[in-house]
């Protein structure tokens, strides 16, 4: 029974969008699911770290490193304190929209799902224009990936995931950079017992 997702959101150098992206997390739609959020800040400099000491919600746990080892640390130090039974990465610049929520929860409830990847590329959402290297070479990345795992992604690199907690938190991941993304995705696609998910979502690149 999924009673409550845990929503991590890592960030660095986040001032100008931290306020708004914690709002629209709490307001997002998760159906009848509990919600904690937990947001790891990376050693901030720009006034990140004193936008959070201001928040005040019980629903809303803020970790503070000292030091910036790369995304990949910063998501590992949120996952430590995660206690839901789903477990979603959510960047705290608001590339991608929580409005997404409902739709990247839906595969769990439905197909009992263990993964649930976001991906940016499908265009069935929402989806600004990227320049055309940065395309390329996701779509170069993302065959490799499905060549060696026998799989049929479309967007590996997306940093909009949902995962079941046991899953995620027995991946024993290693990666402090942002290496995390093609090592997650690597030590779940060997797993053939792992039922993963794919939905297209909307992006509002930087």
């Amino acid at each position: 029974m999924l009673k409550k997702i845990s929503v991590l959101i890592p960030v660095y150098n986040e001032c100008q969008t931290i306020e708004r992206c914690l709002e629209r997390v709490l307001k997002a739609d998760v159906g009848n699911l509990e919600m904690e959020v937990i947001i790891s800040d990376n050693n901030s400099n720009d006034g990140t770290k004193e936008i959070l000491h201001k928040i005040n919600d019980q629903r809303v746990k803020i970790l503070y490193r000292k030091e910036n080892s790369g995304k990949g640390a910063n998501i590992k130090n949120a996952l430590k304190e995660a206690t839901g039974d789903l477990i979603l990465f959510q960047d705290g610049d608001l590339e991608y929209s929580p409005n997404d929520y409902l739709d990247m929860l839906e595969p769990f409830f439905l197909f009992d799902a263990d993964v649930v990847y976001g991906s940016r590329l499908t265009r069935a959402k929402a989806t600004a224009m990227i320049g055309f290297p940065n395309y390329i070479g996701n779509i170069l990345f993302t065959f490799v990936a499905n060549f060696l795992f026998n799989k049929i992604f479309t967007d590996i690199a997306t940093g909009s995931k949902v995962f079941k907690k046991d899953i995620i938190k027995n991946l024993e991941i290693t990666s402090d950079g942002f290496e995390i993304e093609p090592e997650i995705t690597a030590k779940i696609s060997k797993n053939k017992k792992i039922k993963i998910f794919e939905v297209p979502i909307t992006i509002n690149s930087r």
